[in-house]
């Protein structure tokens, strides 16, 4: 092992606790006695026209996942989804589009705040049929290439197959009529890795195809690996990096944005000309685009080098739907009225990375839905959280990067329209104990959960979530004269305007 390796093992090894239990001095675990049932880390995960998610962690207490819900504030029902467990995952199901609902979760007793959404409007046309994505596994096989993501951001490098393996066996349970992963399927693209992502990785699909497209990792030769000569022999089967194929009278592109032991991307000018003839003699059908690397917004940075002549390309097309890509390890949503109109640039978040996710693609005859799922690994995703290693309120930070909003993780596009919902947070911040005193005096009215904040001796009370500011700020009043706080109101939601 070389000095270089040595040292980035020795950095990732101090950097590896599990999730924290009570008892670590002074933390936001250690706020409340053993005996107290602490909501963490409730999210909303996703939202969609029929359904919802929401996850939250009881540190050190097994308890019931149980969710009041109902069109009204007052007089909602209870259901119990799970008994006996510190990792909650609750999908409540059979909602009706472009509905205000609200919520409270519970767990021994001790409740969430009572929080709102509005469903997502369902697509216009009949539905067709649906797709996974799932991006950016970096399947390791005791060789990881040891980036900055592993060392301090949370990359569970020795859970990579475990959960590529959930994520699949997650999406066919939501029954996707196809799967599609974007790049980054090995860490290295070692010969090990190739192996096992075709041995044992890639058949789990079962009879459900798949579609891949090269990562920048999978193009690796400067470690030993393969290149691309691996992913063409071991994982795609075909003799060219980029190609296209029909699905359900649907067309889906899938681009190589990958030059071999290059971080950044960019598309060949061989390539922008068959993407242009290929959606010219498509006949106008649905088109949908997919790459590794960004070509929007601002993740364009550390993305496709070329994306203004990838974007006029496809500009011209009303048929393409929407562009899909990874690389970035997040969920984030944008568009380019300037250039492409309303279709979504569409990041995909990282299956190896908090919040350890997929995302599936109802399709439609004039447009789709779109949501963003945690892998039903829980304890995984909690445990991704925990490893980021920034200072102060690294968790917090990194959590609203790689998370996005709820419109980042859901949204709707249908006749050239996007939709995505909003929330907006009701939350106060301060010391570990005063907002463990809070959170405990919350759960005589109302109800509370706790999260990270943006300072890493300081804890969030989150008070109440809401589908409007309007109700945020109605909200506030109240609890100004109940709580005597002065908590704060944060946009959770929306599309990106443009970014030119």
């Amino acid at each position: 092992m070389s000095a270089r390796e040595t040292k980035k093992k020795a950095l990732f090894s101090a950097h590896t606790d599990h999730i924290p239990t009570r008892g670590a001095s002074g933390g936001l675990y250690d706020a409340l006695p053993d005996s107290k049932t602490i909501i963490i880390n409730e999210e909303l995960c996703t939202v969609g026209s029929d359904h919802a998610v929401i996850t939250w962690f009881t540190p050190g207490q097994k308890a019931d996942t149980s969710v009041y819900m109902g069109r009204g504030p007052v007089n909602l029902s209870k259901d119990t989804f799970q008994l006996d467990t510190e990792y909650h995952y609750a999908e409540l199901s059979g909602l009706e589009p472009s509905t205000r609902y609200w919520y409270q979760v519970e767990s021994n007793g001790a409740r969430g705040s009572l929080n709102a959404f509005i469903t997502l409007p369902r697509p216009e046309g009949k539905r067709l049929f649906s797709f996974a994505l799932l991006s950016d596994a970096h399947l390791t096989c005791g060789d990881p290439y040891g980036d900055i993501n592993e060392i301090y951001l949370g990359k569970l490098n020795e859970y990579s197959a475990d959960l590529l393996i959930q994520c699949i066996l997650d999406s066919k349970k939501r029954n996707v009529d196809l799967a599609v992963i974007p790049g980054d399927l090995t860490d290295s693209a070692s010969r090990l890795q190739y192996q096992m992502l075709r041995d044992q990785l890639l058949p789990r699909f079962g009879n459900t195809p798949y579609l891949l497209c090269p990562g920048n990792h999978d193009k690796f030769t400067k470690t030993g690996g393969l290149g691309e000569r691996g992913f063409l022999e071991y994982a795609a089967n075909r003799e060219k990096s980029y190609t296209s194929a029909v699905f359900r009278d649907c067309l889906f592109l899938l681009v190589d944005s990958c030059r071999q032991d290059d971080n950044l991307g960019y598309v060949d000018r061989e390539q922008i000309q068959w993407i242009e003839s290929t959606l010219k003699g498509s006949g106008g059908i649905p088109s949908y685009l997919f790459l590794h690397h960004p070509c929007n917004g601002f993740d364009v940075w550390f993305g496709v080098k070329n994306y203004r002549e990838l974007q006029k390309a496809i500009r011209p097309f009303a048929g393409v739907q929407g562009i899909f890509c990874g690389h970035m390890h997040r969920s984030k949503v944008t568009t380019n009225d300037f250039i492409t109109g309303s279709r979504p640039y569409v990041v995909v978040p990282a299956t190896v990375q908090f919040p350890c996710a997929y995302a599936v693609v109802r399709v439609h005859e004039r447009g789709f839905e779109y949501n963003t799922y945690k892998v039903s690994r829980l304890d995984l995703s909690e445990m991704s959280r925990e490893r980021v290693v920034f200072r102060s309120g690294g968790r917090a930070i990194y959590t609203w990067y790689s998370f996005g909003s709820i419109g980042d993780r859901s949204f709707s596009y249908s006749s050239g329209r996007l939709y995505g919902p909003k929330q907006y947070e009701l939350s106060f911040t301060s010391s570990h104990a005063r907002a463990a005193g809070l959170y405990d005096w919350a759960q005589s009215f109302d109800g509370a959960s706790l999260a990270y904040a943006e300072s890493g001796n300081m804890s969030r009370v989150i008070l109440g979530r809401y589908e409007s500011f309007f109700s945020a700020v109605s909200a506030y009043r109240e609890k100004l004269l109940r709580y005597g706080v002065r908590a704060v109101i944060t946009k959770d939601g929306g599309i990106d305007r443009p970014w030119r």
